[in-house]
């Protein structure tokens, strides 16, 4: 579905990614780990065209996106759920869900909000509540439910976990799971959580300094156990 080759990304002056390459296939879930400042947002973002500059090829279906705009990647059925999570506070929880709807150029098949609420009962008493007058955990799971309500083929999920409580994180990797499962959704997940990490996905990428060091399963991550001390250890 997706195939990353010799992916280099720049902010101004500042070269961030190097050489990252990757293959994602249809309704694969991938982790991609690595300590703050590894080019994991960057990543994410020059996956959606959101931001750096950006060499190398990011091919869907088989097609080069080339220069092709983040609405336009939308389009095609990527989604970026951002770390600072994006949510519209001065409109409500219910309008947050339906724009996000309005951007896909699919329109049969599209989840209901009540469907949407269904998976994400957090949000069940909030639909009417302006996005601004939810806490932190509660945007966060709008963020997402907002991205899963596109229903789309290749979410990205930026550090969703970050300053969660956690009976908040173990109900998100759930809810993660069943969305992805329950509408056919890749998932590219970066993230610092290992335990977060490990539910959602069945595979594992780990950057440091922008470069890829390790690509594989879980159990080769498990196995090659010098890898949290020498690259995520704080």
């Amino acid at each position: 579905m997706l195939e990353v080759r010799s992916l280099d990304a720049h902010y101004g002056q500042a070269h961030i990614l190097h050489g990252v390459a990757f293959a994602l296939a249809e309704r694969e879930r991938i982790a991609v780990l690595g300590r703050n400042g590894a080019g994991k947002s960057t990543l994410l973002k020059s996956l959606m065209n959101a931001g750096p500059t950006v060499r190398g090829e990011v091919v869907l279906d088989g097609k080069p996106l080339g220069r092709t705009s983040a609405s336009d990647r939308v389009r095609l059925g990527l989604s970026l759920v951002p770390e600072d999570r994006r949510i519209f506070t001065h409109i409500t929880v219910a309008e947050n869900i339906r724009l996000a709807q309005q951007g896909t150029e699919r329109k049969a098949g599209l989840p209901t909000l009540a469907e949407v609420v269904a998976m994400f009962p957090m949000l069940k008493d909030l639909v009417t509540r302006m996005g601004g007058q939810l806490s932190g955990g509660q945007q966060q799971m709008l963020a997402v439910a907002r991205s899963i309500a596109a229903r789309p083929r290749l979410m990205l999920l930026d550090e969703p976990t970050e300053g969660l409580a956690p009976v908040i994180v173990e109900d998100m990797a759930a809810k993660v799971v069943q969305a992805c499962e329950a509408y056919g959704t890749a998932l590219v997940l970066a993230e610092q959580n290992i335990w977060f990490a490990r539910q959602c996905t069945s595979r594992v990428m780990l950057l440091d300094s922008g470069s890829l060091v390790f690509s594989g399963s879980w159990a080769e991550f498990d196995a090659s156990g010098a890898l949290v001390e020498r690259y995520l250890a704080v």
